[in-house]
Order: structure tokens, then C-alpha cells, then sequence
């Protein structure tokens, strides 16, 4: 299946300012040049459906181009599902159709090669739809395809091993999608199949248990798939299936340390909403909620404390935005 591509504008080739410099140099005269600094403060979007990555302004709302996009056969780029910035500015990307993790330099653009690949039997990937980094820089990977989570060890390229694996009946994994720390230092898994969150201690290894689990019909967990935090530890899920007590779609937020068949102590579900399969959530530092819609080609932007049927504050949507089955989001400040 061919998937329409990003046609917005991307940056290529050489820059103006090196153009400048080498008729100045011909000329031989000198001129002051001054370098426009990358921007890496915005929402990352992951689009399943065009292999591509496209970056908005923090205020983007309606039909706007994105700031930058990654598309393109030297992209590597296929069925992204998964999108994180780490520290530095680089961006980390799963592509669960080549069971592949690439990483870009910060502010990558266009038809931009990875600076890493981590791909290969040995790598055991295997459908990778979560990424998660600790704080000494491990990186972690949900893998749906396989009921599994591997561990990586800082830099990791090519088909290197994990240095930890994740696997079991008792690790009650079952297609395993968005994972995020929370501010507890505890891994969270969106388990996807049976409807429940798990929570593994950071060094989990083999087939162990998870030290607790969100689960059960007083959850309203309805195919979990993306997950992340609010300022107040409190924990955001998108549910990619309708939610079985209002039937709409919606984003559950639980209490920190919530557990067993605990119902949500937030939810935002609803007609007025404009969720459409939400696969992806992020939130900034004071709790702006971030929703990548995969049924609609959205991303809709919720004021901190949203509930129940809330309108969106902003909507991104429209062709110009490039959006294609978003299935994560990201969020830099």
C-alpha cells in the first residue's frame, strides 16, 4: 500500500549561509554572517501512515505546515509508531514494520539519515512500539509483535544485544505498546491486549511479575496504547477502543500508585472532545495534554485538568499538516 507523502517545505542541501560565504570568499571581500540557532522546542508526531515524523510549534492549531518533517528513503523510516527527544535534542523513532530504532541529530529534516540503527536478529525486536529511557540513559523497547520488553545499553547500535530482556508468562505481557517512566522511577507498560497497565521495578529482568498492575472493568482501560504523566504524577492513557462506559472515545487519568481494579480519577471522553482513536498522549511540565488521534489525523491539545466531554483548545488537522495515522506524540518544551 502506498501512503501520500509530507509535501510541505523541507530544508535540503547547503545553507544560505554557506552560499553567502563562498561568493564573499570569490569576491574577496568578508562579510558577518549570523547562524540561526535549530529550534528544538515542539510536538513530535509519529505517523504510521506516511513513514514519516513531522515537528509543530508548540501553539500550532488548524491547518498549518509543521516546522520540519523526516520522510524518505534514507530516513529508514517505516510505520513509525513510537517518538522520543532525549536530553540532548536527538530523536529516537520505532519502526515497528522493519523491527528497527533509528536516531536523528538534532533538528533532522527532510530526506535525513540516522546517525544510529539498532536493527538485527540478535537485537530481538520485534514489532518495537514503546521507547523509554532511564536515567542512565538504557533505552527501552516494548515489543508487540513478541509480548516482550529489551533493554539497551546507553548508544547502542547495529544488531547489538540487549543487555536485559523481559519475557514470560509471568510477566503478564501481552502486546506491550506505549511505556514511560514515571516520576516513581517505575517503568509503565500500556498492555495493550489485555487491557491493563503493568509496572516493572527498573532493573527487571526475565520472567518476573510486575511489581503491580492496573486492571480490571473499573479501570475503563479499552485497548491502552500510549501513556505519559502529568506534573502531579498523575497517570494520562490513550485508549485506542471505545470507552465501555460512555462509548466515545477517551483518555483515562489514574492517581499516583493506583492499582488493581481501580477506577480513574480523571477522564476526558466525550462528543465535544474531538477523540478519534487516540493512540498517542504527552503532556508538558505544567500539563497541557498532548492527543495524537489516529482515526481523525489530529492532534488535539487539552488545558491542564481537562475532563469529562472538554473541548480541545487547539486542533491540528488538515492536509497541509502532514499528518497520516499519528499514532505517538512528543512533546519538548
Amino acid at each position: 500500500m502506498t501512503h501520500p507523502r509530507y509535501t510541505g517545505p523541507v530544508r535540503r542541501g547547503g545553507s544560505l549561509a554557506g552560499l553567502l560565504a563562498a561568493v564573499a570568499l570569490a569576491a574577496g571581500c568578508q562579510i558577518a554572517l549570523r547562524t540561526v540557532p535549530i529550534t528544538l522546542s515542539g510536538v513530535y508526531v509519529a505517523n504510521a501512515g506516511a513513514d514519516s515524523v513531522t515537528v509543530y510549534r508548540l501553539d500550532a492549531s488548524g491547518d498549518v505546515f509543521p516546522t520540519r518533517a523526516i520522510s524518505g528513503s534514507n530516513s529508514l523510516l517505516s510505520q513509525p509508531v513510537a517518538v522520543l527527544v532525549d536530553p540532548s535534542g536527538n530523536l529516537l523513532v520505532a519502526s515497528a514494520a522493519a523491527n528497527r530504532i533509528t536516531v536523528y541529530l538534532p533538528g533532522a529534516t527532510g530526506d535525513a539519515g540516522p546517525i544510529r540503527t539498532l536493527a538485527g536478529p540478535d537485537t530481538l525486536l520485534a514489532g518495537p512500539s514503546g521507547l523509554a529511557l532511564d536515567a542512565l540513559g538504557n533505552l527501552y523497547v516494548s515489543n508487540a509483535a513478541a509480548s516482550r520488553l529489551t533493554v539497551y545499553a546507553p548508544g547502542a547500535s547495529g544488531n547489538a544485544r540487549p543487555v536485559r530482556v523481559v519475557e514470560g508468562s509471568q510477566t503478564l505481557l501481552a502486546t506491550p505498546r506505549g511505556i514511560a517512566f514515571g516520576p516513581d522511577g517505575l517503568l509503565y507498560v500500556a498492555n495493550s491486549a489485555s487491557n491493563s497497565i503493568l509496572v516493572f521495578d527498573r532493573g527487571a529482568f526475565g520472567n518476573t511479575p510486575p511489581a503491580r498492575r492496573i486492571a480490571g472493568s473499573l479501570t475503563q482501560l479499552a485497548e491502552p496504547t500510549g501513556l505519559g504523566f502529568d506534573p502531579f504524577g498523575r497517570l494520562y492513557v490513550a485508549n485506542a477502543s471505545p470507552n465501555p462506559a460512555t462509548g466515545f472515545p477517551a483518555v483515562t487519568a489514574y492517581r499516583p500508585g493506583a492499582q488493581d481494579n481501580e477506577p480513574p480519577e480523571r477522564r476526558i471522553s466525550g462528543p465535544n472532545t474531538g477523540l478519534s482513536v487516540p493512540r498517542g498522549v504527552a503532556l508538558d511540565p505544567v500539563g497541557t495534554l498532548y492527543v495524537a488521534n489516529s482515526g481523525a489525523d489530529s492532534v488535539t491539545v487539552y488545558t491542564p485538568g481537562a475532563t469529562e466531554d472538554s473541548r480541545p483548545v487547539r486542533v491540528v488537522v488538515g492536509p497541509r499538516t502532514g499528518l497520516r495515522l499519528p499514532w505517538a506524540v512528543a512533546v519538548r518544551p
